[in-house]
C-alpha cells in the first residue's frame, strides 16, 4: 500500500489535510525533504535522526518514538510541531509545499506520524544509506496517483 493510499484511507483522521495532499502531492515531497539529511531545502540537513532528537529535546520523544515503534502511532498537534521545528523550518516547508504557513503545522502533524512509521518498518531508524532508499520508496509510491 502506498503512502497516498494510507492518506486516502485515513481521510477521516487527517481531515482537510488529506484533501490538501490529494490536490497537491508536493506536500509529501516537502515533508520528505525534512526527513532527508541530504536535502537542505527544509530544515537544513537535519534528517530523520536529528528530527527525532529535536522531538526528544522538546519533551515529545515518547510521541516520536511511537512513530518508529511497531505499536500505535501517537498523535501530535500543529502547535507541538511548531514548537519542535520553529517558524523558519515551517516557513521553508510551506514554501516548498506550495501552501500557506497556517497550513504547514497541521499538514506536518497529520503526515509525519505516518511517514516516519513507513520509513521505520522494523521499529528502528535505518542507517543513512537505507534511509535514502526508504524516502525514495515513499515518493515513488505517489506515482500512481
Amino acid at each position: 500500500m502506498s503512502l497516498m493510499d494510507d492518506i486516502v484511507r485515513n481521510k477521516a483522521a487527517l481531515g482537510s489535510v488529506a484533501e490538501l495532499v490529494a490536490k497537491n502531492p508536493q506536500i509529501l515531497a516537502a515533508a520528505a525533504s525534512l526527513l532527508n539529511a541530504k536535502d537542505t531545502s527544509v530544515g537544513g540537513a537535519a534528517g530523520l535522526g536529528s528530527l527525532l532528537g529535536a522531538f526528544q529535546r522538546k519533551g515529545l520523544g515518547e510521541v516520536a518514538a511511537s512513530w518508529v515503534g511497531s505499536g500505535q502511532n501517537k498523535g501530535i498537534s500543529a502547535d507541538q510541531i511548531a514548537s519542535v521545528l520553529g517558524n523558519d523550518t515551517l516557513s521553508q516547508f510551506a514554501g516548498k509545499a506550495g501552501i500557506g504557513l497556517a497550513e504547514a503545522g497541521p499538514a506536518l502533524a497529520a503526515l509525519l506520524p505516518t511517514m516516519v512509521d513507513r520509513m521505520t518498518p522494523q521499529g528502528k531508524v535505518p542507517e543513512e544509506s537505507s534511509l535514502e532508499g526508504a524516502l525514495g520508496g515513499l515518493l515513488s509510491s505517489l506515482g500512481g496517483h
